[in-house]
C-alpha cells in the first residue's frame, strides 16, 4: 500500500507496492527518487484530465475527475494504485506465468546453459540428465504466445499453468530460489501504466534488469530483458 502526497507540484510516494515474483517495491520516506516513483506532475495531470479521450488516464478518470489541487489528485493517485495492487493480489498467478513465460522463451530460444549457474539448479536433479536434450521437451515455451502477447493477466482469460509445466519440464531449474533471490529495482507509476524493473540476484544471468510495463489490465506490453 502507498500514500501519495503533493509538494512544489510534484508527487512523492511512501509504501509499498507488491508484484509478485518481481518484488515488492519499496519507499521508505516521501521520495520522487526512491524505488518508486510519480513523473507527472500536478500540470501535467490536469492537462490529461481535459482530455476525455485521455490515452494515459482515462481509466484513473473516475479517482481523479473533479479534483483540481495537488492534494486531492494525490489521494485519488494513491487510491487507483492501491487498488491496482489488490487487484495484482488477486491475479498475481497470471501476472507471475506472464513473466516466467518471457523468461523460459528466451532461454528456450537460444538453448541458454542455465546450468551453468550454480544456484539455478538443483543438483541431485541434474545428474544423468544429457544437457543436450534438456529443451527437447514436448511441449514449448513458445506454444504459449498467443495467452500472453497483448493478452490481459486479469483473470478473464483462462491460462496455462505456465508455472506447473515449466516445473515437470525443467525439473532442476530452482525456481523457489530465483524468486527469493530477486532484487526490486524501480516502479514507475505512469497513468495506467506501471513500470517494473528487477534482477536476479545471481549475477543477472537471467533477469537482468529485466523491465515490463503493465497496462491497468496488467497487459504486458513492452518486455524487454537485458
Amino acid at each position: 500500500m502507498i500514500e501519495v502526497i503533493c509538494r512544489e507540484d510534484k508527487f512523492l510516494v511512501r509504501g509499498t507496492f507488491s508484484l509478485g515474483i518481481m518484488g515488492t517495491f519499496t519507499n521508505k520516506e516521501f521520495t520522487d527518487a526512491g524505488e518508486i516513483t510519480i513523473e507527472d506532475t500536478v500540470s501535467d495531470i490536469l492537462e490529461e484530465l481535459e482530455d476525455a479521450d485521455s490515452f494515459y488516464y482515462q481509466p484513473l478518470f473516475p479517482y481523479l475527475q473533479g479534483k483540481t489541487d495537488g492534494a486531492e489528485i494525490a489521494k485519488g493517485l494513491a487510491a487507483y494504485y492501491n487498488q491496482k495492487e489488490k487487484e495484482a493480489q488477486q491475479h498475481i498467478k497470471q501476472i507471475n506465468d506472464c513473466v516466467l513465460y518471457h523468461l523460459f522463451e528466451e532461454l528456450e530460444g537460444c538453448a541458454y546453459p542455465f546450468w551453468e549457474i550454480a544456484q539455478a539448479v538443483i543438483p541431485k536433479r541434474l545428474e544423468d540428465v544429457d544437457l543436450d536434450t534438456i529443451y527437447d521437451t514436448e511441449e514449448s515455451v513458445s506454444d504459449w504466445w498467443q495467452e500472453f502477447w497483448e493478452q490481459p493477466n486479469n483473470g478473464t482469460l483462462q491460462k496455462t499453468d505456465v508455472e506447473g509445466k515449466l516445473r515437470e519440464m525443467f525439473p532442476m531449474f530452482n525456481f523457489d530460489g530465483l524468486y527469493r533471490s530477486i532484487v526490486s529495482q524501480g516502479m514507475a507509476l505512469q497513468g495506467r501504466f506501471i513500470e517494473v524493473q528487477f534482477s536476479d540476484g545471481w549475477g543477472g544471468d537471467l533477469f537482468c534488469g529485466a523491465y515490463d510495463r503493465f497496462d491497468e489490465h496488467f497487459t504486458s506490453c513492452e518486455w524487454n530483458n537485458h
